[in-house]
């Protein structure tokens, strides 16, 4: 799958949608959901992780603790996601999207599909390496505590949420992890950049 020309919004496929591989992994007995599956995706990537194909295929079967294994159908659907989430955080549109059920879905689903998209973030986040918050600017660390706030209303069910404010929460979701991603990408290409000049340095 390739990422679309600059100025356009790629997006993983028109058909790999929440319901989709909700559809591929559900009947394989998956411990976790795809909303929580793309959050996972979405937090090593946005903490500079960039897992191979082959690697984040084995991955998420683990993750989802599949009762078979995965083949066919379900891998290309791993290969699609893989690649068209990288390139929607890479996009300069910055059409970067959660996976998330669609709106026909009652509001009560979505909002907890939204903290799971959360919490597989985080996780993804820590399995990046990203443990270790002293390292990290303030903003960084708001970001991280707001998204981990949102997990526990999922988890308590407390409040309830309006159709409004559904929205706002999930756009705050969506541009914190572009930001995220933009400061760890930046933080890469520094650590890339300073390695080859202190290898210079050696010659």
């Amino acid at each position: 799958m390739n990422q679309s020309a600059a100025g356009q919004s790629p997006t993983p496929s028109p058909d790999l949608n929440y319901e989709y591989l909700s559809h591929l992994i559900v009947p394989l007995g998956a411990l976790s959901s795809a909303a929580e599956l793309h959050g996972l995706l979405s937090g090593e990537l946005a903490a500079g992780a960039r897992p191979s194909l082959d690697d984040w295929q084995e991955g998420a079967v683990e993750f989802l603790d599949l009762a078979e294994s995965a083949a066919g159908e379900l891998l290309q659907a791993f290969e699609r996601l893989h690649s068209g989430t990288l390139a929607q955080l890479q996009s300069e549109s910055f059409g970067f999207k959660l996976l998330l059920p669609n709106d026909d879905t009652e509001l009560s689903q979505r909002a907890v599909a939204l903290g799971e998209w959360c919490r597989g973030f985080l996780n993804g986040f820590a399995r990046a390496g990203q443990k270790d918050e002293s390292q990290t600017s303030d903003e960084v660390k708001e970001s991280l505590q707001d998204l981990a706030a949102i997990v526990q209303i999922e988890v308590d069910g407390s409040d309830e949420v309006d159709e409004t404010g559904f929205f706002e929460v999930s756009e705050y979701v969506r541009m914190a992890v572009l930001t995220l991603f933009l400061e760890f990408e930046s933080s890469s290409i520094t650590d890339i950049v300073s390695g080859i000049h202190a290898g210079s340095a050696l010659h």
